[in-house]
């Protein structure tokens, strides 16, 4: 036999080469870096039983299956397990039941070497290693195998994967399916190895060091933001929304480097052939649902009677709502349609096979902000015209978009020496009431810093004072309300997606006054954590900690630490609410 299916239909499942009993099938990478059947001729028998298997051409379809899925919009109750996973925590919670009825677990896992395979295992302490999507193809190889062991000794499994994976599965096991608990996923198109480990190498060589942890979706943004967050052992970490994640872009925006068989795929059907098919509920804001806090909502199909049955046992740990199939298609049509095909796919892998991925992406997936059209520039120039006479000062390095604009009536005391560094716009005195002449006040001193992220805003009536030597670090998407003061004479961090409410003082210093007292310190660093809500009027003094997440009350006088996601009220302030959850 030469050749078990044509190249394009093939899914890479790796069941051909696990049912070979003459161990006669090896997976070769092709160019673009997806595995293939490769069959050595001198021990293949031409039995046949790796086309029986395959699932491009035999489906094994589940009798048992509703014409029409049981629906549900799901979240686990556990929130720390919910920020774990990539959509609201339901794999956890069907593993966690399996666990608990002493079943074996199977899904992907990371490697050491950040590739992506398929593991099985009766240990709850593995689900970390489980939990999560890796966004590109999993080594299948052996995994086959390893679930028959588990059967063998009396277990039952639950499993999940890709759709194709779980057709090849189910081929595989056809005569003991009622053993294993197929759970599949709403899949976008199965990426290239390849690909990702070339996009990984591009951050090392950027980040000038060696990447020891990765998480897909993390949700420090929230879930919406689709963001890497990808941790280096120099401490460095890259952490971008998913408009400005080249990975993201390539895959979710133009489908670049997903498998060929992905763009005509022949399991995007209802009814489904796993039991259980889950994914992200994307649109569920639009159903008047009140399981919606961008930390992640799963979808939910249920597909069979044993799916359903199954469900029924995890249901406590859940809060779950009833849905309809078309609400959930509004923002998940991959559900039942195929990825387009990327026009330059030849040019981007042959460019590829030379180039760094940071490059490649750089020239076939453009940002559309990078291409200016003659309307937007026209409307830029009316903006300015309009806004000229408001404009006090500006700092710009046009071409890396970094710009500095301050409004009417800013007063700037900026030292030769200080350092003002910027990754985006950074909008000063900005005012709502145009007619308004409330001054806004920056001081820069002799060797300070100012640091600043992408797209932060500081309202009218602001006085930030950086003292001699001193740092103050802004993250990215920052929002100060009208007279917020800051005072910094050592160093202030403010983290990304915070949002600062009018009359808030931050300080990290006693103005110079100093009590006489063992230890004491006059200045101490304040650090405030991402997506911190700080109520009107608070005052955050030296030596603070504030923990991502958390919100700080109305007038709070914060003098100690405040941990993540807990709501800080009072004077002296202190914790009223621990796991708190709030979005802008």
């Amino acid at each position: 036999m030469e050749q078990i299916v044509e190249k394009g239909k093939c899914v890479g499942c790796a069941v051909c080469r696990d049912t070979c009993n003459k161990k006669a099938i090896e997976m070769q990478a092709d160019s673009e870096g997806f595995a293939y059947p490769k069959i050595d001729s001198q021990k293949c028998s031409d039995c046949g039983l790796c086309r029986d298997v395959c699932p491009a051409l035999t489906s094994c379809k589940t009798a048992s299956a509703f014409k029409i899925p049981l629906i549900y919009a799901a979240m686990h109750k556990d929130l720390d397990t919910r920020k774990a996973s990539t959509s609201g925590g339901l794999f956890s919670a069907l593993a966690e039941y399996a666990y608990s009825q002493n079943m074996a677990v199977g899904g992907s896992a990371w490697t050491q070497d950040f590739y992506a395979k398929h593991f099985i295992s009766s240990n709850r302490e593995d689900l970390e290693k489980i939990r999560g999507s890796k966004y590109f193809q999993s080594d299948m190889q052996d995994f086959h195998k390893s679930v028959k062991e588990q059967l063998k000794i009396g277990k039952k499994v639950l499993v999940c994967a890709m759709p194709c994976q779980i057709a090849g599965l189910q081929n595989y096991f056809k005569n003991d399916l009622e053993n294993i608990i197929f759970v599949d996923t709403i899949c976008a198109g199965i990426n290239s190895p390849m690909v990702w480990q070339k996009f990984l190498k591009s951050l090392e060589e950027e980040y000038n060091g060696k990447i020891i942890k990765v998480r897909a979706k993390a949700k420090d943004w929230g879930w919406r933001a689709l963001a890497h967050k990808i941790e280096f052992d120099n401490g460095r970490i890259y952490h971008k929304f998913a408009t400005e994640d080249d990975w993201v872009r390539g895959y979710i925006g133009v489908h670049a480097y997903i498998r060929p068989c992905c763009h005509n795929c022949q399991f995007k059907t209802i009814p489904r052939i796993a039991d259980i098919t889950l994914g992200d509920f994307w649109g569920i804001e639009n159903t008047g649902s009140k399981l919606d806090d961008n930390i992640g909502t799963s979808c939910v199909l249920l597909n069979t009677k044993r799916g359903a049955d199954f469900f029924e046992n995890c249901k406590e740990n859940l809060h779950l709502e009833e849905h309809t199939l078309s609400e959930v298609l509004v923002g998940n049509m991959a559900l039942v349609n195929s990825a387009l095909k990327f026009p330059k796919r030849r040019e981007f892998f042959e460019y590829l096979e030379n180039n760094s991925f940071k490059n490649a992406a750089k020239k076939f997936f453009l940002y559309k902000k990078d291409s200016i059209s003659f309307k937007k520039l026209l409307k830029s120039l009316k903006w300015l015209l309009k806004n000229f006479w408001h404009i006090k000062f500006g700092y710009s390095k046009l071409f890396k978009k970094q710009i500095f604009i301050g409004d009417s009536h800013c007063a700037f005391d900026i030292h030769r020496t200080a350092k003002i560094n910027l990754q985006g716009i950074f909008k000063f005195g900005y005012k709502r009431n145009r007619k308004s002449k409330q001054e806004s006040a920056l001081l820069l001193e002799k060797n300070s810093e100012l640091n600043v992220g992408k797209n932060t805003n500081v309202y009218y009536g602001a006085d930030f004072q950086v003292f001699k030597n001193a740092k103050l670090n802004i993250g990215s998407n920052v929002a100060f309300n009208r007279n917020v003061q800051i005072i910094c004479m050592e160093e202030i961090s403010i983290g990304s997606g915070c949002l600062i409410s009018r009359d808030v003082v931050i300080r990290d210093n006693d103005g110079g006054h100093r009590i006489i007292a063992d230890g004491y310190k006059t200045t101490s660093p304040v650090k405030i954590g991402n997506n911190v809500w700080i109520g009107q009027g608070a005052m955050i003094m030296k030596g603070v900690t504030i923990g991502d997440g958390a919100v700080i009350g109305a007038g709070a006088w914060i003098v100690g630490n405040v941990k993540p996601r807990a709501m800080a009220m009072g004077d002296p302030a202190r914790t009223v609410q621990k796991e708190v959850v709030w979005v802008n």
